[in-house]
């Protein structure tokens, strides 16, 4: 049986642990007018786009090998590109973190992040793929209809995203 690495931790926190925790939270001690799908909208931004993309990112950007080796089975020489990649990350990450207190940067962080995990989950579909791989397949597709559900939900209920 295959161990658990950090990586499958900080999905699972990312994209079920805090948006679920911080949803419950805000709907038992902060009453507002605020719908459920609004707050899991609210949270899942936060940490499924800002949080996760903005670790990855600094990650990416300070040690590539990791990225590069591990994830894309590649060498040094792709060393620039995934520390480019590691800036967009923390971009899109740091707009998902602020999504959090400007309500006004949410649906531009749910949809640029919702729509790089259904790309990336995908392009994992048409690749040959280990374990880890799998693993990330299966975590970017679930983030990806998550807020495909989400933000049609909200849309649909009139709220303001």
């Amino acid at each position: 049986m295959r161990k658990i690495g950090l990586y499958e931790v900080s999905i699972i926190l990312f994209f079920v642990i805090v948006p679920i925790a911080g949803t419950i939270v805000e709907a038992c001690f902060f009453k507002d007018s605020t719908t459920v799908f609004g707050l899991l909208l609210q949270w899942f931004t936060f940490s499924g786009v800002g949080l996760r993309l903005f670790s990855a990112g600094l990650k990416q950007a300070i040690k590539p090998s990791f990225t590069a080796t591990e994830i894309f089975k590649t060498d040094r020489s792709s060393y620039l590109v995934v520390r480019e990649l590691g800036f967009a990350n923390i971009c899109i990450g740091i707009i998902g973190i602020v999504s959090l207190f400007l309500p006004g940067f949410r649906l531009a962080a749910a949809v640029a992040g919702g729509l790089y995990f259904g790309f990336a989950g995908f392009l994992h579909v048409f690749h040959k793929r280990d374990q880890d791989e799998i693993f990330a397949m299966i975590s970017d597709l679930f983030i990806f209809v998550v807020f495909v559900v989400l933000v049609t939900a909200n849309f649909l209920q009139g709220r303001p995203v």
